[in-house]
């Protein structure tokens, strides 16, 4: 599999966290995927034959060729078949919201009945392999949009970058007394600028970082981790960690030691995670 990541625009950097592609030739045996939950919502283009659905059920819907997705609180079963080509941006949920009107629970968002000619241009583009033309097709076509929708940030927003920027361990009361407002006013201004729970982003950095961890070095110890992400103690961090990702970090870190040892490929080679590299190269805006 290859994979490749850049930053976008510095116009974009608020909003737009990077841009990843991948390509991928599933032979049999290799077409399952599972993506974790993650902090951040992706806008997709792909270039091939997927379907999509929940881990604990057999159904199966063909994913869009061009989406707006992410964010969720379950994990994804993905089934792709053959060659996969897929350009993607990871945006920022007040990205998403302020460009797409996002908000959390939204449904997964085909783009092609509302924004045809971007989402067809680039899949053109990506079934020729032609990479560097459909990055800077997307990248034109969200300069447009946030020119027209991009707002400056609220308080919402930037109790949101303190979100990240802390791994989820900064506190909502602390965060409303900094900006001088009440906690309730605080979360009612979130939702309304970021589209989701100021609690429940923090949730999915949190899980997220311990995923990211685990998936680095599947020796991680938890509860070092535990103490270091704000949890109550390591029961706590694998309470958390099961009921997003549906199996347990111990688990999760032995899949991640087969994949890095080279076995069991089918489960473990690249498919448990969002990305190979989840934060790589990415930046937050200042």
């Amino acid at each position: 599999m290859a994979y490749r990541e850049f930053l976008p625009d510095p116009r974009l950097r608020s909003l737009v966290r990077l841009y990843y592609e991948v390509e991928e030739q599933h032979a049999p045996g290799e077409e399952e995927h599972r993506f974790m939950p993650e902090r951040s919502v992706r806008l997709t283009f792909s270039a091939g034959e997927s379907y999509q659905g929940s881990p604990g059920t057999g159904e199966l819907e063909a994913m869009p060729e061009a989406a707006l997705f992410g964010l969720s609180l379950a994990p994804l079963r993905v089934v792709s078949l053959g060659e996969m080509r897929a350009l993607g941006v990871e945006l920022y949920p007040w990205g998403a919201r302020q460009l797409f009107g996002w908000v959390l629970g939204t449904a997964p968002l085909d783009l092609a009945p509302r924004y045809g000619q971007v989402s067809r241009a680039t899949g053109a583009l990506l079934r020729l392999g032609r990479w560097e033309e459909a990055r800077q097709t997307v990248e034109a076509w969200l300069l447009e949009l946030a020119a027209e929708r991009a707002r400056e940030a609220g308080a919402g927003v930037r109790a949101a970058l303190t979100l990240y920027r802390s791994l989820g361990t900064a506190r909502i009361s602390a965060l409303a007394e900094e900006l001088n407002l009440s906690v309730r006013q605080l979360e009612r201004q979130f939702a309304r600028e970021v589209g989701v729970p100021a609690k429940t982003l923090a949730r999915l950095i949190r899980f997220e970082e311990v995923h990211n961890r685990l998936w680095v070095d599947p020796a991680t110890p938890l509860a070092p981790l535990a103490y270091a992400l704000g949890f109550a103690d390591q029961a706590h961090l694998s309470r958390e960690f099961r009921a997003l990702a549906q199996l347990t970090p111990r688990a999760f870190a032995q899949l991640s030691r087969q994949r890095q040892d080279g076995h069991d490929r089918e489960e473990a080679g690249g498919r448990l995670g969002r990305l190979p590299t989840p934060a790589a190269g990415a930046v937050l805006p200042p």
